[in-house]
């Protein structure tokens, strides 16, 4: 997450990025932050997303082929595609001949790292897992969101307030 948060602050953005893994919760932020900061505010002309299984892999090239609008950039955003489980090849070799312009960030639960699609973005791009966290950093960050609205917990509520949440970021939030 480190090399993730000063790509953000730096500006200085891989090509591609694939976040993935069981913490939803910080794939969603992390993906909201890349766009938000990648491309202008409101800027809908350079910017594409697709979702679900079924992504018609030509459509995307010549998506990624076309230059963007006014702007330095196109994002494509992929999520939960299944693209990194299979039927991923043909991108995956695009990716080789990518444009500067073109910029993708996948989102997905599940990658076989083993599968072309994978090696290709980790040689291309930066991959970042996000696993669940552990409760000791579960406990700092919701004491951070907590310092932030000037309150305090005591670790037994804090304990018990976990043991009743689970871990998930997205229903600790």
């Amino acid at each position: 997450m480190k090399s993730l948060n000063e790509d953000l602050k730096t500006g200085q953005f891989s090509q591609i990025y694939l976040l993935y893994g069981e913490e939803n919760y910080l794939k969603k932020q992390y993906k909201e932050r890349f766009v938000k900061a990648m491309l202008p505010q409101g800027d809908t002309m350079n910017y594409a997303y697709y979702e679900g299984k079924g992504v018609e892999i030509r459509e995307v090239i010549d998506l990624a082929e076309t230059l963007p609008f006014f702007a330095e950039r196109r994002l494509i955003v992929f999520e939960n595609t299944g693209l990194f489980k299979s039927s991923g090849a043909d991108l995956a070799e695009y990716i080789k001949t990518m444009p500067e312009t073109t910029y993708f960030i996948f989102v997905e639960e599940e990658v076989d790292k083993r599968g072309k699609m994978y090696k290709q973005v980790k040689k291309f791009g930066s991959v970042v897992e996000f696993k669940r966290q552990t409760d000791a950093v579960l406990m700092q960050w919701i004491l951070g969101k907590l310092k932030k609205e000037n309150k305090r917990i005591t670790r037994p509520v804090m304990e018990l307030f976990l043991d009743k949440t689970g871990t998930d970021m997205e229903l600790i939030t």
